[in-house]
């Protein structure tokens, strides 16, 4: 267990991104209808499982640093200290623009940040946005940097066209093979960013109180996808995702429950202390047998997979940040934030609103 106890760290500004077009679940499967029919899978299967009734995308062209920085700029616009105190940017997002440079160099590029400002790439599944908090907080704890942004711009229409062209090319599929494919098609494409700063700079009071962190790579084979890099047109790249979605939400809740473990005693928070958990947005699989393995109240959470599905790096940030408007969370609430991705990585981390 690793444990990044803060005193000094507020969560400033924050802003969500997404496509305007929407594609439900029976879209998709209008579009796998030829395996669908061969192998005889009821339609209605995709969202029944998942629970994924909308997702939105954008354009395969449309490219990470573009969306990311989108967000950026309005998260930026939130802030109420002048934006020279700015130190660091870290990007996200399992998808990006090239092998190199790093996205994050794209965004501080659009920004117009000064060299003074580093930029960082933090690639790390889908629990990146909140390594970024964890890091940047630290920097901001340490002194490091007075106060910094953490971007991901996440597009999946490469990858979702890919798996389109795999399963209506390959003849040979059988139904176990689908089931290792289909959480691909519950991805969504979406952007976010937050802005965290020192207290002694801060206007909105949001403390982040810390974040504790484990990696059980005994697990790192349960999900597993190729490149996806949006620039060079040229390239035949067909990104695919194999998924053992059983075997990977099995290990995350039993992961979960020593994360939890490992949280209550570095932050001292019962259970019945926190107002508030954000989970990372997979879907219905995460249901209450995982919550109970981790022994955190269900009904505490909050979720936007059913119209959003899954935004990889986004999801988390995304949840959180319209759980903030639609749930009204009020000053000196306890939010609680599980952070799951393939590695299988998990970091928990602390808010008091």
């Amino acid at each position: 267990m690793l444990a990044f106890p803060f005193k000094n760290v507020c969560i400033e500004s924050f802003a969500l991104h997404l496509p305007t077009y929407e594609v439900t679940s029976a879209e998709i499967e209008d579009r796998l209808a030829p395996l669908y029919d061969r192998l005889k899978v009821p339609y209605g299967t995709l969202e029944k499982v998942s629970g994924v009734h909308t997702r939105r995308f954008w354009d395969p062209d449309v490219n990470p640093s573009e969306v990311a920085t989108e967000a950026a700029k309005r998260a930026l616009d939130s802030v109420g200290f002048d934006r020279e105190h700015i130190g660091a940017v870290f990007n996200t997002s399992v998808t990006r623009d090239f092998f190199e440079p790093a996205t994050s160099a794209l965004v501080h590029g659009n920004l117009e940040l000064p060299e003074t400002v580093m930029a960082i790439d933090i690639t790390n599944a889908c629990i990146g946005f909140s390594n970024g908090m964890q890091l940047l907080g630290n920097l901001i704890e340490s002194g490091v940097v007075k106060a910094g942004i953490v971007t991901s711009g996440e597009n999946i229409a490469r990858i979702i066209e890919s798996s389109f062209k795999l399963v209506l090319e390959d003849e040979t599929l059988e139904r176990e093979d689908l089931l290792r494919l289909l959480p691909t098609f519950t991805l969504g494409c979406g952007a976010a960013a937050m802005v965290l700063c020192h207290e002694s700079i801060a206007t909105s009071g949001h403390k982040l109180n810390g974040c504790v962190s484990r990696t059980a790579s005994q697990h790192n084979m349960l999900c597993k996808g190729n490149g996806d890099f949006h620039i060079n047109q040229r390239l035949d790249l067909n990104p695919i995702m194999h998924t053992e979605s059983q075997g990977l939400i099995g290990e995350a809740a039993k992961l979960g429950r020593r994360m939890w473990d490992d949280f209550s005693k570095v932050f001292h928070w019962e259970r019945d202390d926190i107002d508030h958990i954000f989970c990372h947005q997979v879907g219905k699989q995460v249901n209450k047998a995982f919550y109970k393995e981790m022994t955190l109240d269900m009904k505490k959470e909050f979720t936007t997979y059913q119209r959003f599905g899954n935004l990889v790096s986004s999801s988390l940030p995304a949840a959180f940040f319209t759980g903030v408007d639609e749930k009204n969370i009020q000053s000196g609430e306890k939010i609680l934030l599980t952070a799951f991705g393939s590695g299988l990585n998990s970091n928990f981390v602390g808010i008091t609103w």
